[in-house]
């Protein structure tokens, strides 16, 4: 892998943002305080599930097809475009902070210190959580306590898959990422979105790029699957954006 260059803009806000770290933080301790309360729900939820039927079963396609849906949305419309009030930190945040302490040229880090410009803060998996609880109690009491449970449990699930492939995009090169399906194709994915030109419009899907090749938002020419076990190659990318790939990507890794 490239190092990439770091610009004397990026590598001033690096340093700054560093040195601004609280010295009691820990990047092990923030993925803790997000990956033990999301598996306890998880775990609870799963312990209370009951004999499921099968249209109990296929309601997590839909559920998930949503919230894919809903992470696209959400990184186009409230990470990227400033909306007043409460948002407004979020998106400040992730565009004129993550954004500019990793861009496709310098796309990693270097200790988990630096996990606290990566990972959301402890309290977003808590806010998701309050908001799909209305919905499971109202699913709970239409159609079953199965479905509810269902429900509660893969929001947790969702965005512990978020948070999980997330780090993944910012790692040091290593043989997992290199070569973990789903994982290398959304590392590449999200190295080009790191790109300054097409950032507030392409390459929006975190986890899976679904919603991205169903709107129309990807750099990529094919289909879904291809989308989705794309790996490094740069052989299906857009003409128009091929300038815009993660120079810390090895291209010689393309098919």
């Amino acid at each position: 892998m490239s190092a990439g260059i770091l610009t004397p803009k990026q590598a001033a806000f690096r340093d700054e943002y560093r040195r601004n770290i609280a010295p009691w933080y820990n990047g092990w301790g923030h993925l803790l305080s997000i990956f033990v309360p999301g598996i306890a729900v998880i775990a609870y939820c799963v312990s209370e599930v009951n004999e499921p039927t099968l249209w109990e079963l296929l309601f997590v396609i839909p559920v998930l097809v949503f919230y894919n849906w809903n992470e696209w949305w959400l990184h186009k419309n409230a990470l990227h475009r400033p909306i007043k009030g409460i948002l407004m930190p979020v998106y400040h945040r992730h565009t004129h902070q993550h954004h500019v302490y990793f861009t496709a040229q310098v796309m990693t880090y270097d200790t988990n210190r630096e996990w606290r410009i990566v990972l959301f803060p402890p309290y977003a998996l808590l806010v998701f959580m309050l908001l799909t609880l209305p919905a499971a109690l109202v699913l709970g009491y239409i159609w079953s306590a199965n479905a509810g449970y269902i429900l509660m449990m893969l929001t947790p699930i969702y965005y512990l898959n978020y948070e999980t492939f997330h780090l993944c995009c910012h790692v040091q090169d290593n043989w997992f990422v290199r070569n973990m399906p789903l994982v290398n194709t959304i590392r590449r994915h999200h190295a080009a979105h790191h790109s300054q030109p097409i950032m507030m419009e392409r390459n929006m899907n975190l986890t899976y790029a679904v919603a991205d090749w169903y709107m129309g938002t990807s750099d990529l020419d094919c289909g879904l699957l291809g989308h989705l076990f794309n790996g490094y190659s740069t052989k299906h990318v857009k003409k128009e954006f091929a300038s815009d790939q993660g120079a810390q990507l090895d291209q010689r890794a393309a098919a």
